[in-house]
């Protein structure tokens, strides 16, 4: 990354480089995380944090003011944010809608928080193919859809976590979708501003039931360059498009891996990103792989599952790769692991029953139960990855045995979890779950 207003201390030796650090709420690296990565004797790094005081991040600001200096800042206030991080070497953030906010204050605005734009970029590139288009009013998305053809992904262009995505197949899903969102404008206008559309990027088979046909590859950048990278797997996505975890190690053979890891530092080459995380989401294909879309901060999860999987430490080569230092990663698996963001069906409304987070703790293979919805939670899918009823991690010796510890947990989920639906009527839809579980590989 381009520096910032370098402090040198005037004769002796310069101070350890100085990283400014944007926080917010689902960071995919916790402050802890931070923190205890900067912390090395051999190589410090020091921490300034930063937290958006016109947010209620209290509690985060608290946790933060314990591991390292940190400045309660009003992230809408962008000369506050400057004098907020004068003298860092660097700005990074973990957080997907901060990573504007930091690319503006490193001088770098680029394109986050436009995916609409960064689509628009990649294909004139010729990284991706993929066709979209910017929506005003409904007339816009019907005259794209009978350009482009179905199916179509809806979104906001600057979505996180999978929040309001839509997967439009045909004319009949295409009038559902405006009638719902006519339903939710005062004004009468389905399309509210900063929504565009897509082509649904159609990915090959993939190299295992249980799993989708896109994967994700995390990208560190130094000095201009892409230096070191890998791939992770990822299950089998619940409709319409929300993601329900992610495998390592990848069972990608090398080749397809190859492939995959050059379209997304391709992509990032298009983008011109400064130096720090990518994650990258792509569909490797049947003649060549594309982009899903471009993420500007290290992926969620990512961390603990190679940490679990090797006992590495992700975090540092993050910050390393934001202050351009060298990155160097070799990753040896001594099992494999995975995290399971159990979804709701699309149709839930309200969870009616739910299992006890000790009876799913008991199950061969879990490492850890970070959350269990209780009875009585609203959830809607349009929520995304926010609306995950569980998440469980799993690890195993090889491949087969985590697949077959992932249908052990998922039936488990599956029976206990009932719902009801928007009209409360008892829903069952089971469709994702025993898609997963009859995939199980034989032992």
């Amino acid at each position: 990354m381009r520096s910032v207003d370098r402090d040198i201390r005037a004769g002796g030796d310069p101070p350890d480089p100085l990283l400014a650090v944007l926080l917010g709420d689902s960071g995919s690296l916790t402050p802890v995380q931070i923190a205890g990565a900067a912390d090395d004797a051999s190589n410090p790094v020091r921490i300034r944090f930063l937290v958006d005081s016109g947010a209620d991040h209290d509690g985060l600001a608290v946790i933060a003011e314990a591991l390292a200096p940190t400045l309660r800042v009003d992230f809408t206030d962008v000369d506050a944010c400057r004098r907020a991080v004068a003298g860092a070497d660097a700005v990074t953030t973990f957080v997907d809608r901060l990573c504007p906010l930091a690319a503006l204050l490193m001088g770098t605005p680029g394109l986050w928080g436009r995916k609409d734009l960064q689509r628009r970029v990649l294909r004139e590139a010729g990284v991706s193919g993929v066709r979209s288009a910017a929506l005003g009013d409904e007339a816009s998305l019907r005259r794209f859809a009978a350009e482009a053809g179905w199916p179509l992904v809806v979104k906001p262009a600057d979505g996180v976590s999978g929040r309001d995505v839509w997967l439009v197949r045909d004319d009949k899903e295409l009038d559902r979708f405006l009638y719902e969102r006519r339903a939710e404008a005062p004004d009468g206008g389905a399309l509210s501003a900063g929504m565009f559309a897509e082509q649904y990027v159609i990915g090959g088979r993939p190299h295992a039931p249980h799993l989708a046909d896109y994967v994700s590859v995390e990208v560190f950048v130094s000095r201009g360059r892409a230096r070191t990278a890998f791939v992770t797997d990822r299950l089998l996505p619940e409709r319409p498009c929300r993601e329900t975890g992610l495998v390592l190690p990848t069972g990608l053979d090398t080749g397809s891996r190859a492939a995959v890891t050059d379209c997304a530092e391709r992509a990032l080459r298009a983008l011109d990103v400064p130096d720090g995380a990518y994650h990258v989401e792509v569909k490797p294909g049947t003649q060549r792989p594309d982009i899903i879309e471009v993420n500007g901060r290290l992926g969620g999860f990512v961390t603990r599952l190679v940490r679990y999987g090797t006992g590495q430490d992700l975090a540092r080569t993050a910050l390393d790769a934001a202050l351009s230092r060298p990155t160097e990663l070799r990753l040896a698996w001594h099992r494999a692991v995975l995290v399971l963001l159990f979804p709701a069906p699309p149709g839930a409304a309200r969870i009616t029953a739910a299992p006890a987070r000790r009876e799913i703790a008991r199950l061969p293979g879990v490492l850890a139960v970070d959350h269990v919805a209780t009875a009585g939670r609203p959830v809607h899918w349009r929520t995304g990855a926010a609306g995950t009823v569980a998440t469980v991690w799993l690890g195993a010796d090889d491949h087969d045995a985590l697949s077959a510890r992932l249908t052990d947990t998922v039936t488990l989920l599956g029976e206990r979890f009932q719902y009801r639906d928007a009209e409360g009527r008892t829903l069952r839809d089971d469709d994702w779950w025993t898609q997963i579980a009859r995939t199980r590989t034989p032992t």
